[in-house]
């Protein structure tokens, strides 16, 4: 099994070994421009009720109908559903009830999508500082309280 590692400033290096360990969410969009989320007729009508509108003008506006079923549309930037901060940060605008393919995703730093994430918000120098890549202490605390090895974690 591939390891990842990140390194403090200190040079402090933390392993991480399980390849399905969730982290914070970068939001850098990737998993969101990548994929088609299939949709059940129940998740269309939940999401419909949501957005105020019935389910017939849901699948007009934000689905795509196809051979195995309701996909969420897609445009040029990604998902009908997100939208971006400053061009870096993306945003699910239907985040409190997105679909259960959205749901059970879980970003780990050993899936290609979050991979890719890390390299599109990295600065010049190659160097990131885990605070630059989230807007809130919380979801820093969250993501150091992930990567823990042992009992012990990276602190922020």
């Amino acid at each position: 099994m591939a390891k990842a590692s990140l390194k403090t400033l200190s040079g402090e290096e933390y392993n991480i070994a399980e390849e399905r360990q969730p982290i914070e969410c970068f939001r850098c969009g990737i998993c969101c421009m990548g994929y088609h989320p299939q949709l059940s007729e129940a998740e269309v009508e939940r999401m419909a009720g949501h957005l105020a509108i019935s389910a017939h003008d849901f699948i007009a506006k934000y689905v795509q109908v196809t051979q195995i079923g309701y996909l969420l549309r897609q445009t040029k930037t990604g998902c009908v559903f997100l939208t971006w901060e400053n061009d870096t940060k993306s945003l699910c605008n239907v985040h409190p009830f997105r679909p259960d393919a959205c749901r059970t995703w879980e970003p780990t730093l050993f899936r290609r999508e979050c991979k890719a994430g890390l390299t599109k918000i990295q600065k010049d120098g190659g160097i990131m500082l885990a605070g630059e890549i989230y807007d809130t202490q919380e979801q820093l605390e969250r993501f150091c309280a992930s990567l823990r090895q042992d009992g012990e974690g990276l602190k922020p």
